[in-house]
């Protein structure tokens, strides 16, 4: 039998440890979403803080309650509020920061380069921190820097804050393959489809009928949405719109994989095989 004295302390210390967790949830999110509206590498440091100060919240919460509970009152109050003016100073001097920025630009991390990895025996281009990856295509396949250039010089800084595009193309141009990543508020399929409408909008507006699907869930946290064309010259656009959430943050991304090649070429089937990090 568990001598009633030790009942009690085990029941105060996971009251502890969950007050000091409540109090670090609530803090890291309060860190996140100000860390949210920076960009560059202030919102990288913005996020790195606001983990740090949760682990303190925590810290400092279930430690103050643990004193309290045990009559050491003062040392408690001095914890409690010397953590509290801490984390209060740091809020509002980083939400100071905050406003005028774009509330949902990409971080340096998710903006780093594509790598080609070898999974199971198949070659894939991966993203290296937000875990997405597309198979390593059978067409050689080259960066076309002047896609992403001109598309970025036309859309502005603002946009440029918003997106990371890469582009690829065939020697002989017929084929190209853009990647545009952009945040997203949720990984919903309303904002999915809406994303969906915004990329398939330029053709819209030059006539081009649109064959599009509905967008759809593909597990609990990620979606995704085609579109397709045939264009004027023979040619045909084919395009994914995926929704995901990152492994890690939890944030949610929208990822817009557009091929425009040969008729008859095998982009859909090849855009089937996509895959973002998803939660079945």
């Amino acid at each position: 039998m568990i001598p009633a004295r030790r009942v009690v302390d085990l029941r105060r210390m996971m009251l502890a440890l969950t007050i000091g967790a409540t109090a670090g949830v609530i803090v890291g999110a309060l860190g996140g979403t100000i860390a949210d509206g920076l960009v560059g590498r202030a919102a990288e440091s913005a996020t790195s803080a606001s983990r740090l100060l949760a682990g303190i919240a925590a810290f400092a919460a279930g430690g103050a309650y643990l004193l309290g509970s045990t009559g050491h009152r003062r040392a408690a109050i001095l914890l409690a509020s010397g953590a509290s003016v801490g984390i209060a100073a740091w809020l509002a001097v980083v939400a100071a920061r905050a406003p005028g920025r774009a509330a949902l630009a990409l971080l340096e991390s998710d903006r780093a380069g594509l790598e080609a990895v070898e999974l199971e025996g198949r070659a894939w281009v991966a993203h290296r921190t937000l875990g997405f990856r597309l198979p390593q295509p059978s067409v050689a396949l080259s960066p076309a820097e002047e896609i992403v250039r001109e598309t970025s010089e036309r859309a502005g800084p603002g946009w440029r804050d918003a997106h990371r595009l890469w582009a690829f193309e065939s020697s002989d141009r017929a084929i190209t393959v853009t990647l545009d990543l952009t945040r997203a508020e949720d990984a919903s399929l309303e904002a999915l489809d809406a994303r969906a409408r915004a990329a398939a909008g330029p053709l819209r507006a030059q006539g081009i009928e649109i064959e599009a699907q509905d967008a759809r869930r593909e597990g609990a946290r990620c979606g995704s949405a085609r579109f397709g064309a045939a264009l004027a010259h023979g040619g045909r656009v084919e395009a994914r719109v995926l929704a995901f959430e990152a492994p890690s943050s939890h944030r949610a991304f929208h990822l817009v994989v557009t091929i425009v090649g040969p008729e008859g070429a095998d982009a859909r089937a090849y855009l089937d095989e996509i895959v973002v990090p998803c939660d079945r």
